[in-house]
């Protein structure tokens, strides 16, 4: 008997460890001007200082605490964004197979850095128009093929190689630097309809 207790808890832990993270993230978010037009004040009023990222197999869905954007659902069966600005009720779709800011190169380092006692490797990810380094652990993986039209971002060129959620994100780009740092992890089974869209007669694409 003991010996079969002992074999369910380790085929149970292999298959919780075996499979792609399912649940919410919560990052802490800061933004740092390089631009005389706007303060680092004022891009984090207007993007935001939190971020609750929930995702399931393809899907995501992320809320902010910003005075511009309050809400993104990606749907990967679609391959499209849809925003939700804090001016109106309409949702505003982006086509992510579409990427103005190619990858041209990554590095990989191991253990560069340590977020709530997870340590981390690192990717750098060098663009067209921006340098990103993404800190991750395998233990929050992710089925890249899952993402594999999401060009935008350069979210599959990253998850092709890391096969993993970052803990922590640093994106550089001519305009600002923006620091992204995972200061919860919730994994949980989360319900389909969290990332549907409810009102189909309330779209309209993206004007930005």
């Amino acid at each position: 008997m003991n010996r079969l207790i002992l074999l369910v808890v380790l085929f149970n832990s292999y298959f919780v460890q075996s499979q792609d993270f399912e649940g919410m993230i919560v990052y802490s978010v800061n933004y740092e001007s390089k631009s005389s037009e706007v303060t680092s004040d004022q891009l984090n009023s207007l993007m935001g200082t939190k971020q609750w990222y929930a995702v399931k197999g393809g899907n995501y869905k992320s809320v902010f605490n910003g005075n511009f954007i309050k809400l993104q659902i990606y749907r990967s069966d679609e391959n499209r964004n849809y925003s939700l600005t804090a001016k109106s009720d309409i949702l505003y779709y982006e086509d992510y197979s579409e990427n103005k800011d190619k990858a041209l190169s990554f590095e990989m380092k191991k253990n560069k850095d340590t977020i709530m006692g997870v340590p981390c490797d690192l990717i750098i990810v060098k663009a067209e128009k921006s340098k990103t380094s993404y800190y991750f652990n395998s233990s929050y993986k992710v089925n890249p093929e899952l993402f594999k039209g999401h060009n935008y971002g350069n979210w599959y060129y990253m998850v092709s190689k890391t096969k993993a959620l970052p803990l922590k994100t640093v994106m550089e780009t001519e305009q600002f630097i923006m620091t992204s740092i995972a200061t919860e992890v919730k994994p949980m089974q989360l319900n389909d309809n969290v990332f549907e869209i409810q009102n189909k007669d309330k779209i309209a694409p993206a004007y930005w």
